[in-house]
């Protein structure tokens, strides 16, 4: 093996490779997300001869909270502990008390190992939504709305998200206000509108939320639920279950995280 031992930065010139590894492993190739974590994280790559072995991404908030993501490594190089050099990585540029991941079933013992401890899990769906219709009790967000969608983001998150948001705002589809102080975001994806964050006093504001998303939405969605009785309503609503991942933390998880109903993508939890 000729792999370089330590991990180096990556690039907008790593996107295509980024790419090509992720569907090495059948992921999807979502170039548009990748391309928003580099602006708005660190990646950190695995060079084996020049060839792209190994990617994870780093995004920290005010230097509250990382978020660790996108951790791969190529089918031929699996078995040789780079997932591990990665994180390993990772963890030492993070530089933040707190640090989040969603993680696999594959991938959840090598985080166990290194003192990640499990306190939620998200479960997919992804379909059709049927019977969408306007609530009425929603709008769309202005841009005057950022400073209270960061405020009440960051209330349930427990970190202060404020950068990033000035980027995801434009690149959202469709932020949404709720009528109790709630709010929703939804994204493109190759495939799919991608619905996150959700933040709403109750489940069923919740349901609301998504609800008007998916009303303006072309094709299939996509909502990564926390919440039994969201994740159930989203079924009964025509969306199909399409396993999840378990949500794990080094440090103590800050916010009120009942009012956090979906991530805002598991990239960036």
């Amino acid at each position: 093996m000729t792999t370089d031992p330590t991990p180096r930065a990556l690039t907008h010139g790593h996107l295509a490779d980024c790419l090509s590894l992720a569907r090495d492993r059948g992921w999807s190739p979502e170039e548009r997300k990748w391309s928003f974590l580099l602006d708005n994280g660190t990646g950190y790559g695995l060079f084996d001869s020049g060839e792209l072995v190994g990617t994870t991404v780093v995004t920290r908030y005010a230097g509250q909270h990382a978020v660790l993501s996108m951790v791969l490594v190529a089918s031929s190089h699996a078995g040789q502990g780079l997932g591990r050099r990665l994180v390993e990585h990772a963890l030492a540029e993070a530089d933040c008390p707190v640090v989040s991941l969603h993680a696999t079933a594959m991938g959840r013992p090598l985080y166990e190992k290194l003192g990640f401890r499990l306190v939620g899990r998200a479960v997919t769906h992804f379909g059709v939504f049927r019977d969408a219709e306007l609530s009425g009790s929603t709008r769309s967000a202005l841009h005057a709305d950022l400073p209270a969608v960061v405020e009440r983001d960051a209330e349930a998150f427990g970190a202060d998200r404020g950068v990033l948001w000035k980027d995801y705002f434009r690149f959202t589809d469709q932020v949404r206000l709720g009528p109790s102080g709630g709010f929703a975001a939804a994204w493109r994806t190759v495939d799919n509108l991608s619905v996150g964050p959700v933040v709403a006093e109750s489940v069923e504001e919740a349901k609301v939320l998504v609800g008007d998303l998916a009303a303006g939405a072309e094709g299939a969605l996509r909502v990564d639920a926390y919440h039994p009785e969201l994740a159930d309503w989203l079924v009964e609503r025509g969306l199909e279950r399409r396993g999840g991942v378990d949500l794990m933390v080094l440090g103590d998880l800050a916010g009120d995280r009942a009012r956090l109903h979906v991530p805002m993508m598991q990239a960036l939890g």
